[in-house]
């Protein structure tokens, strides 16, 4: 089987969210695609299990270490779109497509780097400031009273918390035995938490905190989520926005992602795009 590893949402190499994409040449059970994700132990990898179909997209599955197969997930989406147009289509044309489980998702290819769309967001239940702070060492206080912590969805849900400061979002922990018993009282996935503080000029700083106790440095999944909950709420004071996202930035692996939204009559674009870059291909054995 070839290998590539890619580090996704990333300025240059070394920097954004690394992710494995293996491209079998045989059949390989899921057993064994749930294993190879455990031994890189990125916080997922991807696999292409076709050629172009004709539909025009390639049968991709995504896992990660512990939880086993996702539906959808940002980076391995952007970065697996990067090794199909480099090194299957030679870096020819301007869209690739991925047939995933969520269905099949576009992503475009420009000279600014990859964009994808994803899908229309739906919105869960909001959670009060007073259950979620404990959890992660801060007071409720630290939390904006204006904006609600809220489930969201654009293929993969996540939890969103605008925060009041900076120095809050550096400061985030997480309490093990709180977090397993904030779970345990909701029924469904209450894994991925993105918290965010808004640092002027249209750019905000966000870190995601995920269900198996680690921190992701770039998570194009949350982000769209993150988009929709902003239009949903009016925080830009119209239904378009175009922003920047810093992450990454508190476990030294800097990553920008850049994001374009809008709903006009019930309908969605949500759009998180950044750059890639092939840091190692070889044989896996």
């Amino acid at each position: 089987m070839r290998f590539y590893i890619v580090d996704c949402f990333a300025r240059e190499k070394y920097q954004g969210n690394p992710l494995l994409v293996v491209i079998p040449d045989r059949a390989v059970s899921d057993a064994e695609q749930q294993a190879i994700a455990r031994e890189i132990n990125f916080s997922e990898t991807a696999f292409i299990l076709s050629g172009k179909q004709p539909d025009g997209g390639y049968a991709v599955r995504i896992w990660t270490p512990n939880v086993g197969e996702v539906p959808f997930a940002g980076h391995p989406t952007l970065g697996t779109a990067h090794v199909i147009h480099q090194a299957l289509e030679g870096g020819a044309g301007e869209e690739v497509r991925l047939n995933l489980k969520v269905g099949q998702i576009r992503v475009k290819v420009t000279p600014q780097g990859l964009t994808m769309a994803q899908n229309s967001p739906e919105f869960g239940a909001v959670i009060s400031r007073e259950e979620l702070a404990p959890i992660y060492g801060i007071s409720p206080e630290e939390i904006r009273e204006d904006y609600p912590i809220q489930w969201a969805s654009t293929g993969l849900e996540s939890v969103i918390i605008p925060l009041k400061s900076r120095q809050t979002l550096a400061g985030l922990t997480i309490d093990r035995d709180k977090f397993n018993a904030y779970v345990a009282r909701r029924p469904g996935c209450y894994c991925n938490h993105l918290f965010f503080v808004d640092m002027g000029r249209n750019v905000l700083a966000v870190r995601c905190l995920m269900e198996n106790f680690v921190e992701d440095p770039a998570t194009g999944s949350a982000n769209g989520d993150l988009a929709g909950y902003l239009l949903e709420h009016d925080y830009f004071g119209k239904r378009e926005a175009a922003y920047t996202v810093l992450q990454g930035e508190d476990m030294g692996r800097p990553s920008v992602l850049q994001i374009q939204a809008k709903e006009a009559e019930g309908r969605w674009l949500i759009e998180v795009g950044g750059r890639c870059h092939i840091v190692a291909q070889g044989d896996w054995a």
